[in-house]
């Protein structure tokens, strides 16, 4: 959380969180709990010192016997019996856990250094309304003096190593994040998978297609607005994980501050579905990470390997994908797997790209086979081909529109690991390019746009009369693009059972584990990246 800036919220956190400013609005107004600061007058006060090499906001100070008492509160419970801690060789009071003792004494010590006195400190617990005092014993005091150097040395060291079968990480809020039975699993030093990691995200994406519409904040809650006046049911931020903004739709600047204070992204796409651009909160999270990014994606082999296992992958789901909805030529289907298999020994990326355009085109050649309504009206066809900048049918139109969201997905899912989505390493890197989002994209792009295309068109979820056909381009009218949002969403919200740990997985959260895992290569955990593939 300190070194690379990753945090997830979790119930616990977002709890404590509240318990917090409750607390803040208490002391604000002079009416602190007397459980917690019993009857003293709340004071809060931010103190550093470069000797201990601390700062520190300390929440909760009072004044007692002449010294200055540090209050901490916690949500949990105190422990259940007075026994004692041993921690790296110290002996704590088993009063308290080792971990509150700590912080407690660091505040002391802080208070110490900038001339106040003070000997102990009162932790609460919460959860069973424990009030104990701690007091700052020469052993707590060289257990927190031994504890503020290690974490220095931590600051420079390598992430540690995720738990093994570890009944913490249940409780965890960043087990998504560290992922410790999918990487022990992976590395061989364990076999179980336990259900740590959620299905799919809480949040949802709010899409905004209606000229004119005025997006607002009150308080928590996005408000919508229709260019008539009509105000819609305010949506909570916290429920959100991304807003998608499309055509001549205006957000506020107080909207947009309190979207990236809250972590949530902003895409911009045109009336018709290209991708304009993303606005996300300043880049904090995980600088170390994107110093190996640039690094080993330079070096020549680590690109190659990479990309020969996203173009397998990609090629691989391509196929699976025509097995599944059509009757391809079986001569199709041998071409794919030996481009698939000459995918694995590709000497060069421009050999690899090869294959991948070769795959490509004998993909696309057999897509209209998948398509149960294939027919030709007005003398123009449903689909010729794979082409684009503008698309000229139907299903090339739902394909570019697809494409836009899902690199919108990818960029965001990057940036939230700590990426940099324009460094790639398949893709040539061109200005406005997010290049890794088009690498990780690749495999991906079977499996949910191509996907959804023949979902909506087998279905005639969309049909003919939701195309504007102009001579030279092919859109989707307004009825036509909501439809395929909506497609698009169910798809990312729908799950699977993921091939190598077996637990079912939607595919929204399938993109961030993928950037995960790819992160967890380039560090150093995990031998080697695998994109997904389904069979």
């Amino acid at each position: 959380m300190h070194v690379q800036g990753l945090f997830e919220e979790s119930a616990d956190t977002v709890e404590g969180s509240h318990q917090h400013e409750r607390a803040e609005q208490r002391r604000r107004k002079g009416e602190m709990a007397p459980a917690e600061l019993w009857g003293a007058a709340p004071l809060s006060l931010h103190l550093g010192d470069e000797t201990l090499g601390l700062t520190g906001k300390l929440d909760s100070l009072v004044h007692e016997d002449g010294c200055w008492i540090p209050v901490e509160g916690k949500h949990s419970a105190s422990p259940s019996a007075d026994t004692v801690f041993q921690t790296d060789g110290f002996q704590l009071s088993g009063a308290a856990w080792p971990n509150d003792q700590i912080q407690l004494c660091a505040q002391g010590l802080l208070l110490r250094s900038n001339g106040y006195a003070s000997h102990y400190g009162y932790l609460y617990y919460r959860k069973n309304k424990a009030k104990i005092r701690i007091d700052f014993t020469d052993e707590l005091v060289n257990a927190t003096l031994y504890f503020i150097q290690k974490a220095q040395q931590l600051e420079q060291a390598e992430m540690p190593k995720p738990l093994i079968e570890s009944n913490k990480c249940f409780r965890c809020s960043l087990n998504y994040v560290c992922l410790p039975d999918e990487t022990n699993y992976l590395t061989g030093v364990a076999t179980p998978i336990r259900r740590i990691v959620p299905s799919r995200s809480d949040g949802g994406v709010v899409y905004v297609a209606e000229a004119g519409t005025k997006l607002g904040v009150h308080g928590e809650s996005l408000i919508v607005t229709s260019k008539e006046g009509v105000r819609f049911d305010p949506l909570p931020i916290k429920d959100l994980v991304h807003v998608c903004l499309m055509g001549s739709v205006q957000p506020s600047t107080q909207l947009m501050h309190v979207l990236f204070h809250a972590g949530v992204t902003v895409s911009y796409l045109s009336t018709h579905g290209r991708l304009v651009g993303i606005a996300s909160p300043l880049t904090t999270k995980n600088v170390h990470l994107r110093k190996q990014q640039f690094m080993k994606f330079q070096h020549p082999d680590v690109a190659l390997r990479l990309a020969r296992f996203v173009i397998h992958a990609k090629i691989a789901n391509q196929r699976t994908l025509l097995r599944r909805n059509g009757v391809p030529a079986t001569a199709v289907l041998k071409e794919l797997m030996a481009l698939r298999k000459k995918s694995e020994q590709a000497a060069s990326l421009d050999t690899l790209r090869g294959y991948e355009g070769a795959a490509g085109r004998l993909f696309m050649s057999s897509f209209s086979g998948m398509l149960k309504w294939n027919e030709t009206e007005s003398g123009l066809a449903i689909m010729n081909g794979r082409n684009r900048r503008p698309p000229k049918d139907p299903v090339n139109a739902l394909l570019s529109f697809g494409y836009s969201l899902l690199t919108r997905d990818v960029v965001s899912a990057c940036a939230a690991v700590g990426f940099d989505p324009m460094f790639g390493f398949f893709h040539m890197m061109e200005p406005g390019r997010p290049a890794l989002a088009l690498d990780l994209m690749e495999p991906y792009r079977p499996l949910i746009v191509d996907s959804v295309v023949i979902r909506v068109l087998n279905t005639k979820e969309i049909g003919i009369e939701d195309f504007y056909w102009g001579p030279d381009s092919c859109q989707l009218k307004k009825n036509g693009r909501l439809a395929f949002l909506n497609a698009y969403e169910r798809r990312m919200h729908e799950e699977f059972v993921h091939p190598i740990f077996g637990y079912k997985i939607s595919y929204r959260r399938a993109l961030d584990m993928e950037a995960r895992m790819l992160a967890r290569h380039l560090e150093g955990d995990l031998p080697e990246y695998r994109p997904l593939t389904t069979r």
